[in-house]
């Protein structure tokens, strides 16, 4: 369950850039001939109906479902004590109890009169719990029901200024808790509790961390439940939610000499930050001179982050504008450098920028 406020500053996010999201999405179903899409939400998939609607669920699943018509309807697996709440937070038309999500989206678009066995796109398909995907594939037909991922990967990125805005704020908060976590902390307990008490008295729904304890033996990045001592040189990285909007920054952490590399590895990193503001993800291949690997992840999808890219391989397009989260790993002689951050890609002519929070 998330522990922060779930709100809508409509001053931040407005209505109409809500709609003009909806908007988008319809013209691409339009191309491809869906007679609906469905967009399911959860505590690990929240990203797709957020982005559409501005809903996060605190717990508990529901099932968004954008028709050509008419505003998104919200099928929740929630009692109606909450929709209230719902309604509150969220730019949606109906809401409707759905206990069983399957059922409830085969009687909602019967009631709407979409025709059995038309097109139904749903986001995240590959990813959509059996027991919602299973009776809805066998009363609608296998055939008929689309992956639409990359149908919303095309219409997500790039953002718009809002989002832009909302990820900037999150950096802040991020940034101003590392900033606050004492010089001397000895263990992640003491951590956690310093980087806890910040970002949620700034506002921030929810916060992940991984840690590297120790530099020295492993750069491995680790979701630690108990007290483990730290090293002398540790990484911290940080996935911060505000409003919905997500951003990831990570660090390597000294408590005394700056261990040899790492200032190359440093130096490294900012060009790769510069030139893919400048030139776009094409504008690294290779890791560059100082890094050993990399990474660069968006919101394409149900997920806060999709990897899209790394030196190897490329998984995802990222267009111009695409709000991304590019991160770097070298090793070194005496042991392992870490740094992430958030940006928006340039190319074709556009610049990009680093966020700065």
């Amino acid at each position: 369950m998330r522990r922060g406020l779930m709100s809508w500053s409509r001053e931040e996010l407005p209505a109409s850039v809500l709609d003009e999201r909806v908007a988008r999405l319809r013209a691409g179903m339009n191309r491809e001939g869906l007679a609906a899409v469905l967009a399911y939400t959860s505590f690990a998939e929240p990203a797709a109906v957020h982005w559409l609607s501005n809903f996060t669920p605190y717990w508990s699943e529901a099932m968004l479902v954008v028709l050509p018509d008419e505003a998104p309807i919200l099928l929740a697996s929630l009692t109606p004590r909450v929709h209230g709440w719902i309604r509150e937070v969220s730019h949606l038309g109906e809401v409707v109890s759905a206990p069983k999500l399957a059922q409830g989206v085969l009687d909602m678009l019967a009631a709407k009169g979409v025709q059995s066995g038309s097109r139904l796109g749903v986001i995240g398909l590959d990813s959509l719990p059996a027991a919602v995907a299973l009776p809805l594939m066998k009363a609608w037909g296998t055939a008929a029901i689309v992956d639409a991922a990359s149908l919303f990967a095309s219409v997500r990125q790039p953002c718009g200024k809002e989002e832009l805005a909302l990820a900037d704020r999150a950096l802040g908060i991020a940034r101003h808790a590392v900033a606050g976590v004492p010089g001397d902390v000895r263990n992640t307990s003491a951590l956690s509790a310093a980087i806890e008490a910040s970002v949620r008295a700034a506002g921030a729904e929810e916060v992940l961390y991984r840690v590297a304890p120790d530099l020295s033996r492993s750069g491995a990045l680790r979701r630690l439940e108990g007290e483990f001592p730290l090293g002398p040189a540790y990484a911290l990285e940080l996935s911060v939610a505000y409003k919905g909007h997500w951003i990831r920054l990570g660090s390597s952490r000294a408590r005394g000499e700056t261990p040899a590399g790492w200032e190359a590895a440093q130096a490294g990193f900012a060009g790769s930050l510069a030139r893919l503001a400048e030139e776009g993800a094409d504008g690294l291949s290779a890791a560059p001179a100082g890094l050993s690997r990399w990474t660069l992840e968006s919101c394409l999808g149900v997920q806060p982050l999709t990897l899209a890219r790394t030196d190897e391989q490329e998984f995802a397009r990222l267009p111009p504008g695409s709000l991304a989260v590019f991160s770097a790993h070298a090793a070194l002689d005496g042991g392992h450098w870490y740094q992430s951050a958030p940006l928006t890609l340039g190319g074709g002519g556009q610049r990009g920028q680093v966020l700065r929070g």
